[in-house]
């Protein structure tokens, strides 16, 4: 397992810097990108105002960058995904019959393509069909900064009858934010824990 914390720092500034070079941005001078470069020996530092985003050889093009950018970038993910895990497993009260789902993979195949930038982090029942009330929970999390929408109903066994777990939570629950992930994730166990041992449960239930 990863131990060194996400750098929030870092993740804004590359992702800024990836940004500046891509899509619409695609031809943009590095100057016009707030790109800077600094060879030593034989490397060529990059930065993007004044945080350090890539190093990359004398050589290189612009798509060498960006992929560079996005290869540091999946190093970060993945240390937030092992931050947030482990809030997660140590706390967050799944209901029975449900399984937590991380769609990492998923998530890295797409940043490396086209630069996606959010998780999809799941509460699914493993057998819908042989429970009561299933929960259908999506906390969707960015990878720019610590903010995330998270997205709850529950639903009986047909699919014909759901409720918004979140249908009465503040905006802060639906779309928190939050200085680092492990906080982030702290915050959407407390709304998730407090949604799901709600009456809403024992309402669909019944």
């Amino acid at each position: 397992m990863l131990q060194s914390a996400p750098n929030i720092a870092y993740l804004k500034a590359a992702w800024a810097a990836f940004a500046g070079i891509s899509g619409h941005n695609a031809k943009q001078s590095y100057e016009a990108a707030g790109l800077t470069f600094t060879r030593i020996n034989h490397s060529t530092l990059v930065r993007k105002d004044d945080v350090q985003v890539s190093t990359m050889p004398v050589r290189y093009t612009r798509q060498d960058l960006r992929t560079g950018f996005l290869g540091r970038i999946e190093n970060e993910v993945r240390k937030i995904v092992s931050e947030m895990e482990s809030v997660f497993f140590r706390d967050l009260q799944l209901p029975e019959g449900h399984r937590l789902v991380v769609e990492l993979e998923e998530c890295l195949r797409q940043l490396r393509r086209k630069g996606n930038r959010s998780l999809s982090i799941m509460i699914l029942p493993d057998d819908a069909e042989a429970i009561t009330a299933a929960a259908i929970i999506e906390m969707r999390v960015f990878l720019d900064s610590p903010r995330a929408c998270v997205f709850a109903c529950l639903s009986d066994a047909s699919g014909s009858h759901q409720i918004d777990l979140l249908g009465g939570a503040p905006k802060r629950a639906r779309v928190p934010r939050a200085e680092g992930y492990a906080e982030l994730a702290r915050q959407m166990t407390e709304t998730l824990n407090e949604a799901l041992t709600g009456a809403y449960i024992n309402q669909l239930a019944a």
